[in-house]
């Protein structure tokens, strides 16, 4: 196997982390609520801020930081069901879902907004976690930053499994995802852990972007390509299924790796997009998708 495919390869699957973790938010948002949520990428573009003041500001570590922008995602996720998706679940109406996506969709565009006049355009850099260059196996050269990003995602990831499945928590998620009204039925109050649900996904989505940041510039429309990603990952790996965005989010990073090395870096974005094609062509509800949804 040649140096250039082994980096290839590393590079993939550290990024791909980074992607898993932005999507298991969605992931389980759609799966608790049957909600899609296109406001996600706003509320990790907020937590990343959170955590570039929280170190500019006021001096804090990085890895408190990372917390504070867990914090600041969190809230925006809470207060995006809260404030804006209650009522519409409220309203006894068709086509609600619909609803969702216009309301997700315009708060969206407007935190980008308000983002742009409260924090302005210029970017912004989040230091580095491990500013170390590493040389692994005397032929792949990798940044201690994504190394770090990509522990520290998955950690994230697994904390989530754990409580999706070893606690009362994610129990009572996984009632909703078979029946909200069968949940509300057994005393499990379903507001409150959609709300939780929400904040959990906005907590993620900030940790996430926190991550990425050392990596990239921070600025007020960095959410939108992340969110892009965020859907690819929950599409190819199957809606409401928090395995299915781990294994998708690490083979939509290894593909545009490969893309890029062997074919053109100038069509890294395509890449997911062909990927998500021929898994719908083949599977179409996703690499571990199922009739009805699941965590």
């Amino acid at each position: 196997m040649s140096s250039l495919l082994l980096q290839a390869l590393a590079l993939g699957v550290l990024q791909g982390g980074l992607y898993a973790l932005m999507a298991t938010g969605l992931t389980l948002v759609f799966g608790v609520l049957r909600a899609v949520n296109f406001a996600h990428g706003e509320m990790a573009m907020l937590g990343a801020y959170g955590a570039f003041f929280a170190v500019a500001t006021f001096g804090m570590p990085l890895p408190l930081a990372v917390l504070a922008a867990g914090l600041a995602g969190g809230l925006a996720g809470y207060l995006t069901n809260r404030l804006v998706l209650a009522p519409i679940y409220q309203l006894r109406m068709d086509n609600r879902d619909e609803f969702v996506v216009i309301a997700t969709f315009m708060l969206s565009q407007f935190l980008i907004a308000a983002a742009t006049i409260g924090f302005g355009t210029r970017y912004r850099h989040v230091p580095g976690f491990w500013n170390q260059n590493l040389r692994l196996f005397g032929t792949i050269f990798l940044s201690g930053n994504r190394i770090a990003a990509f522990a520290a995602a998955m950690v994230a990831v697994a904390v989530l499994f754990v409580v999706v499945h070893r606690t009362d928590v994610g129990r009572a998620w996984r009632a909703l995802t078979q029946s909200p009204l069968g949940a509300a039925s057994v005393g499990i109050g379903v507001r409150r852990y959609a709300d939780l649900a929400f904040a959990t996904a906005g907590a993620l989505a900030g940790i996430a972007a926190t991550l990425m940041a050392p990596l990239v510039v921070l600025h007020p429309a960095i959410g939108t390509d992340a969110v892009v990603k965020a859907f690819v990952v929950v599409i190819v790996g199957g809606l409401g299924s928090i395995p299915g965005s781990l294994v998708a989010g690490l083979l939509l990073g290894v593909v545009e790796s490969l893309g890029s090395v062997y074919v053109s870096s100038g069509y890294t974005e395509a890449y997911g997009c062909l990927l998500m094609i021929v898994v719908l062509l083949v599977r179409p509800s996703g690499l571990f998708g199922t009739v009805r949804r699941s965590l």
